[in-house]
């Protein structure tokens, strides 16, 4: 039973915290809106707001590499055998772990850098070491799912279906129903 909840927790991570910043970030968006109109406006809310979209795009971007949802230019192998198509996309797949971690090192010495010579945020007053923790902990989880996706697909086997190829095989199921019924 717990074995089951961590691994629902750590194959959905990313998609937890994104609805959660999503939500938080509409509800501050649409408070500070609120109290604008009644002349209450908060100084804190846009930059919050911003920190939490900040957040959402990037730990968004490694949900998306789970979900092998971020877009590819694989027309190139169309006419080529499976195995140079496979080729490729590794080797695709190793430069991009290899930008993942470069970004997860820089980003892990900014904020280094930024505890020893702290920074405070102007509205919030925070450490600003803590809000660009997002940069070493998003692009190492990244390079976690990119391994994690290559290894499903290469050594276990496993077909990763891809969302938007089964959205549409959805639409064109709807649409030949509504055919049908109209005929």
């Amino acid at each position: 039973m717990l074995k089951n909840a961590l691994k629902a927790l750590f194959d959905h991570f990313e998609s937890y915290l994104c609805q959660f910043l999503l939500v938080f970030f509409v509800l501050v968006v649409f408070m500070q809106i609120v109290l604008r109109q009644i002349n209450m406006s908060l100084s804190w809310t846009e930059e919050i707001a911003r920190y939490a979209f900040i957040w959402f795009i990037l730990f968004g971007a490694c949900y998306a590499t789970r979900l092998c949802a971020l877009n590819r230019v694989t027309v190139q192998f169309m006419k080529a055998p499976q195995w140079v198509t496979n080729l490729f996309l590794f080797v695709g797949d190793v430069i991009w772990i290899g930008f993942s971690l470069v970004m997860a090192y820089y980003g892990l010495l900014a904020v280094l850098d930024l505890r020893e010579f702290p920074y405070y945020t102007p509205a919030l007053d925070w450490d600003l070491g803590y809000v660009y923790l997002v940069f070493p902990l998003s692009f190492t989880l990244m390079a976690i799912r990119i391994v994690q996706v290559n290894v499903m697909k290469y050594i276990l086997h496993i077909e990763i279906a891809d969302p938007d190829q089964e959205a549409m095989e959805e639409s064109k199921k709807a649409l030949s129903k509504e055919v049908e019924e109209e005929c």
